[in-house]
């Protein structure tokens, strides 16, 4: 039988998530997003969307399973326009959330507030990305809550701020614990419960969780850890009856308009087009990207050339078989 696990990559390790006491029309996003892949049933568009809006980033972390790859290419931040195009692409579809980050940090984007409140006034339900935390200055977090930033997830790996620093090459970790307060404080002065908070590590070997949740739950509204993918060694060959959920969820966009049909295709096999010539609606029903749910489904992704290695899915397909 196959085995279609969503967000199994994630742990949720104290406090209220992020996607508790919302609306109804949030709760039927997230019940979407969990039950539509386990039923292989489609959507006519994606509910999520994955924007890069840079690919630039102020930090160089030891264990970033991205930084490699960047290195080897150009870096750059998306057009503010062809941005407005993907969402207003989206809003017409019914798209439900967008992350306005994938391997870069968003805040290095000039526009990165603009472009959060166009798509709160596009309609876009669910409006969050990833941030290192070290640009989240006061500034910046009145300007984030007035644009209607519905959630924020700062990457921190650990609570010993030597370590941290080691490994976060370019990061101050008092900086940015204090960014973390001032964005706290600045809800509490304005009345309200957004953006709502989850502090997120990598589960890098020899960190203690259960320190990592005692240091962090107090300074947010939910701790949370994800699985390390290494890299490094991508096992090819690996057979399972297994499928990933993200071609029933979501797309990814990098930050020149290229179009993926996950957020895990590094090697950059699975391009399906460009948003410049192309549209996310086409992609998401494209001959290529139903090949992928096809194999997907009939647990043959190993058959797939971007999927066979990819660190995500053998990290997945390990956990299983050691369960």
């Amino acid at each position: 039988m196959i085995q279609i696990k969503p967000n199994a990559n994630f742990y949720s390790l104290g406090g209220i998530s992020v996607h508790e006491n919302q609306s109804s029309e949030y709760q039927e996003y997230r019940k979407h997003w969990i039950e539509l892949p386990q039923k292989f049933i489609l959507r006519d568009f994606p509910m999520h969307l994955d924007i890069e809006t840079s690919s630039r980033c102020n930090l160089r972390c030891t264990f970033c399973d991205k930084l490699p790859l960047l290195n080897k290419g150009q870096l750059g931040d998306m057009d503010f326009n062809l941005y407005k195009k993907i969402i207003d692409e989206g809003s017409r579809h019914k798209l439900w959330g967008v992350k306005l980050s994938y391997r870069g940090e968003p805040l290095l984007h000039k526009n990165i507030v603009e472009m959060a409140s166009y798509a709160k006034k596009k309609g876009i339900l669910d409006i969050y990305f990833n941030t290192n935390g070290m640009l989240l200055d006061r500034d910046m977090c009145e300007r984030l809550m007035d644009a209607g930033l519905n959630r924020i997830s700062i990457s921190v790996e650990g609570a010993d701020p030597v370590v941290f620093e080691r490994e976060r090459i370019g990061a101050d970790f008092k900086v940015i614990l204090n960014n973390i307060k001032t964005l706290l404080q600045l809800r509490r002065k304005k009345g309200v419960e957004y953006p709502k908070i989850r502090v997120q590590t990598v589960r890098l070997p020899n960190l203690d969780l259960d320190i990592y949740k005692s240091f962090w739950e107090d300074k947010s509204d939910e701790v949370a850890a994800i699985d390390y993918k290494d890299e490094s060694h991508r096992e090819k060959g690996l057979v399972y009856d297994w499928a990933c959920p993200q071609p029933w969820q979501r797309m990814t966009i990098d930050w020149e308009g290229n179009i993926f049909p996950c957020n895990n295709d590094d090697l950059r096999l699975l391009n399906l087009g460009n948003i410049k010539e192309k549209t996310v609606y086409g992609c998401w029903h494209s001959d290529k990207a139903k090949e992928v749910r096809l194999l997907h489904q009939a647990g043959q992704s190993h058959k797939i050339e971007a999927c066979d290695g990819c660190p995500w899915r053998t990290a997945q397909i390990r956990k299983l078989q050691n369960s």
